[in-house]
């Protein structure tokens, strides 16, 4: 008996993907960091939603290069060395941009005064 391994099974790419486990983030936290920039968060709750958006409005606030950073390691998920790259710099220096674009969101998420009752609660 032999088989014929050559031969095409036609089947649909969104059958395939059905099939594969969805991406569901185990949590509201996990659902917000892994949110592309401009996509809505998976079950998004009303206190998430209103974070995202303080965040947003943050995040257009800073320097264009943090906002590139903050980007580029948060959304893209890029190592250090290849945002060195891309900035021209060394990638222990990238990881000192990363914590410098870091802290000034921090700062102006703190002057908007918005992120405040996140805290306190």
């Amino acid at each position: 008996m032999s088989f014929d391994n050559n031969r095409e099974i036609p089947f649909d790419i969104e059958d395939l993907l059905n099939l594969l486990p969805s991406q569901q983030p185990e949590n509201e936290w996990q659902a917000l960091m892994e949110a592309p920039p401009g996509k809505e968060i998976a079950s998004p709750k009303t206190a998430i939603a209103e974070l995202v958006d303080i965040v947003r409005d943050c995040m257009e606030l800073l320097l264009p290069q943090d906002q590139y950073v903050i980007q580029a390691i948060a959304y893209e998920r890029v190592t250090y060395e290849e945002l060195g790259a891309r900035l021209g710099v060394s990638g222990p220096h990238s990881w000192r941009l990363k914590q410098i674009a870091y802290a000034h969101l921090g700062e102006v998420l703190m002057i908007d005064g918005r992120i405040k009752k996140f805290l306190h609660e």
